[in-house]
């Protein structure tokens, strides 16, 4: 795989084709989607596409290309992509016991092929898998076969390993160690609050986070006036007041992941000129993730005419 400089000098080079918050907000003016995507293809975005899924789609495959090509070391390829692997190893062992076609649901390829993971887990071989990985396609193989397989269970079972590779990869990293206690903070937070019971959270809590299981616990029980008081100084008061700004709405937890991205770009802008490692390249990553996740955003609203400011207000930070 290539070294640090490399990674660091490409990661440099294309910083300058990111989007930027101004033709953004540029995008969340337009009265259509369509334009919008016009926009967008200003830097490049989307290889041509037309269609907003196209798109976003397209461009998921470039980037998870160029972290495949360019991560200096296996195990920042692997952190970055981890998500796309689960992803695609659910919807795989899912499509499996439905007897369906994996491929509509399937998104863009992370470090494992798609074809390696349907010819695998067709063949009840999880051999050439992470351990932790294998253990959840295994554990959701015997649900499926036994009967007691619902969505909640599997997704479960799928979550909890993949933070705990995240846990396992961070190990002894201190950057990605914080990154991935930010991740675990945030899901852990989203699943107390709809949960709303400390039984059912401490079963799909995952791990790799700073936050106590007794912390949890009053996350899923509380009131949120309660909740606010507890966190008021708590160095994950930014998450979880978000989670409760959407729990109040009773919408999608979308402020909470937006302070979960804004904390790992927090992270990762410390020493922005002076920082030696990988950092400059790991910034581009979740950057690049950032913005398009901002793009399918900024898309989504306008289909569904919400207004701008709100628009706006979704955005994550991509700085």
């Amino acid at each position: 795989m290539p070294n640090e400089i490399f990674a660091n000098a490409r990661a440099a080079a294309l910083e300058a084709k990111l989007l930027g918050t101004e033709r953004l907000f540029r995008m969340a003016d337009c009265a259509r989607p369509s334009d919008a995507i016009k926009i967008a293809q200003e830097t490049g975005f989307g290889e041509g596409a037309q269609e907003a899924e196209a798109l976003i789609e397209a461009e998921e495959r470039a980037y998870t290309a160029f972290v495949r090509e360019t991560a200096p070391g296996e195990k920042y390829a692997r952190f970055l992509l981890l998500g796309y692997d689960y992803h695609n190893a659910e919807a795989v062992m899912r499509a499996k016991h439905l007897r369906r076609d994996p491929k509509p649901m399937l998104g863009a390829e992370g470090m494992l092929p798609a074809a390696l993971l349907e010819e695998k887990i067709a063949a009840d071989d999880y051999s050439a898998f992470s351990v932790q990985l294998g253990g959840a396609l295994a554990a959701a193989d015997e649900l499926f076969v036994l009967g007691g397989a619902t969505g909640r269970r599997v997704s479960a079972l799928f979550s909890r390993a993949k933070f705990s590779e995240y846990a396992a990869l961070a190990k002894g990293d201190a950057l990605l160690g914080e990154i991935a206690a930010i991740r675990a903070d945030a899901a852990n937070i989203g699943i107390a609050l709809r949960a709303r019971s400390a039984a059912r959270a401490a079963e799909m809590t995952v791990e790799g986070g700073m936050l106590a299981a007794e912390e949890i616990a009053f996350l899923s029980e509380e009131n949120p006036d309660a909740i606010r008081e507890k966190f008021r100084y708590s160095p994950r008061k930014a998450l979880v007041f978000a989670a409760l700004e959407d729990f109040a709405a009773e919408r999608p937890l979308m402020q909470l992941e937006r302070a979960a991205a804004d904390a790992a770009l927090e992270v990762l802008g410390r020493d922005r000129y002076g920082d030696g490692g990988c950092r400059p390249f790991l910034r581009y990553c979740f950057r690049k993730a950032a913005e398009t996740g901002n793009v399918r955003i900024v898309l989504t609203c306008l289909a569904n005419g919400v207004e701008r400011a709100e628009i706006c207000a979704r955005l994550r930070e991509c700085l």
